[in-house]
């Protein structure tokens, strides 16, 4: 992963081969960063998407093994018990221009990704929510 400091946050390149969601986790404790919001483009592959069934108050996984565009990454950084959490949704496209997407668990950069961190200097946590049993933002 390489990473460029801009005005308002960072631009990365996470590289073939990496984990997503852990690349940018473990990005934003290196430098710190309070909170945010996150964008992204790229390519992935062994992606684990989930769905929430509120019903049952679980995500509901599945794993997607192809290759598959990253139309758009999009979520946010807050602090649950004082660790980041990414809390991201994706957009994947296939070879037959399907699209699926849902939360993002987790997903191998199979050519680039690239995100954009806006970084907020006020840092925000996530709670419990009991009727969801959800950790939602808590302001």
């Amino acid at each position: 992963m390489k990473a460029k400091k801009v005005e308002n946050g960072y631009f990365l390149r996470i590289d073939k081969g990496e984990e997503i969601v852990s690349t940018i986790t473990d990005f934003i404790t290196r430098e710190n960063i309070q909170s945010g919001a996150v964008t992204g483009i790229g390519a992935l592959t062994e992606v684990e998407l989930g769905y929430f069934d509120r019903n049952g108050k679980e995500y509901l996984k599945k794993t997607f093994n192809n290759l598959y565009e990253l139309l758009s990454l999009t979520g946010n950084i807050a602090y649950i018990d004082n660790k980041p959490i990414l809390h991201a949704h994706c957009t994947l496209g296939d070879a037959d221009y399907n699209v699926m997407g849902g939360h993002l668990f987790k997903g191998t950069v199979a050519v680039t990704g690239e995100l954009f961190i806006l970084t907020f200097t006020e840092r925000f946590d996530r709670r419990l929510n009991d009727e969801f049993n959800l950790n939602l933002l808590s302001f």
